[in-house]
């Protein structure tokens, strides 16, 4: 949906299989948007459905779980750099990062544990997915 001004909206994709953990995350995001346009939220519920989206769709960022079915979050990562080297993911997952195998900063990726995750731990990983791709980190929202 595009904002009264007529600016686009960002598209971002939230690949998660609990429906809930979706709502929760797309709650987040809404307040730690730190982009002065609108966001348009898709879904995805597991790693095939997110591959399917990610080559029909383009989007402006990725959220990822980390535990997903079918495709798990590093194989769809690996495919999201394959395909699209300079978008921003965020990885999210209920483990803690040392329990994740895969050099996540190396495949240009944050890392947010799903407990931790508040609009401003949010904010903080997409400004770290940003940077580790060289882009400039917008201002926190107010």
């Amino acid at each position: 949906m595009a904002d009264p001004m007529n600016k686009p909206s960002l598209p971002v994709l939230v690949i998660d299989d609990d429906e809930m953990d979706r709502e929760i995350t797309t709650r987040h995001l809404g307040k730690a948007w730190p982009f002065e346009r609108e966001l348009a939220v898709d879904y995805a519920a597991d790693g095939r459905e997110a591959v399917a989206k990610l080559v029909a769709h383009r989007y402006a960022l990725v959220i990822l779980d980390w535990k997903l079915p079918v495709m798990d979050g590093g194989e769809v990562l690996r495919d999201i750099r394959r395909r699209h080297p300079r978008l921003p993911v965020v990885v999210i997952s209920g483990l803690e990062r040392d329990q994740l195998c895969d050099n996540l900063a190396a495949l240009g990726a944050a890392f947010l544990n799903k407990d931790a995750m508040t609009p401003s731990t949010l904010y903080a990983a997409i400004a770290e997915a940003l940077r580790l791709l060289g882009f400039t980190v917008p201002a926190p929202p107010r």
